[in-house]
């Protein structure tokens, strides 16, 4: 038989039920953020992928003229093109150590996430926070994107 002094009044129960239900939503809204956080690299990835075979694409395509002769349809410095794609690879790498990264991590929200130390396989020395990861796509992809501009308009100068 219960114990009739530890019923909860009406009004126990409801706070307790508001308690669960904001509890709820805060894990909800922590899960969502990581969710999203993946969403958000796996979609620069893409980017990544698609920039750097088509800027490949157009820094090395060549014209055949009227006359037959072959030439660049566009004129690059090679030595920035190679660098440029570099870039964009390393950024890619990063992108993926964050992607990659997420699918082990248990719980947590983005934020707990980016304070965790990630990287490739077990190798310890190249592991580092999520957030520097982060730093490291992103810088990474803004170099890469600067260096392919200049190696179309250093050619010209």
């Amino acid at each position: 038989m219960p114990d009739v002094q530890s019923q909860k009044s009406p009004e126990e129960a409801e706070r307790d039920a508001q308690a669960m239900a904001r509890f709820s939503a805060a894990l909800t809204a922590r899960a969502k953020s990581l969710e999203m956080l993946y969403d958000y690299t796996k979609f620069h990835i893409g980017v990544y992928l698609t920039l750097t075979a088509s800027y490949i694409t157009v820094a090395s395509v060549k014209v055949v003229d009227h006359r037959g002769q072959p030439f660049e349809f566009l004129k690059t410095e090679h030595h920035l093109v190679g660098l440029a794609v570099l870039c964009f690879l390393l950024a890619g790498f990063a992108g993926g150590v964050i992607v990659s990264s997420i699918t082990q991590f248990a719980g947590g929200s983005s934020k707990d996430f980016l304070e965790t130390q990630i990287g490739p396989w077990n190798a310890k020395a190249i592991h580092f926070s999520g957030t520097t990861w982060a730093y490291i796509e992103h810088t990474s992809f803004w170099a890469g994107l600067l260096l392919a501009i200049a190696s179309i308009l250093v050619p010209r100068v």
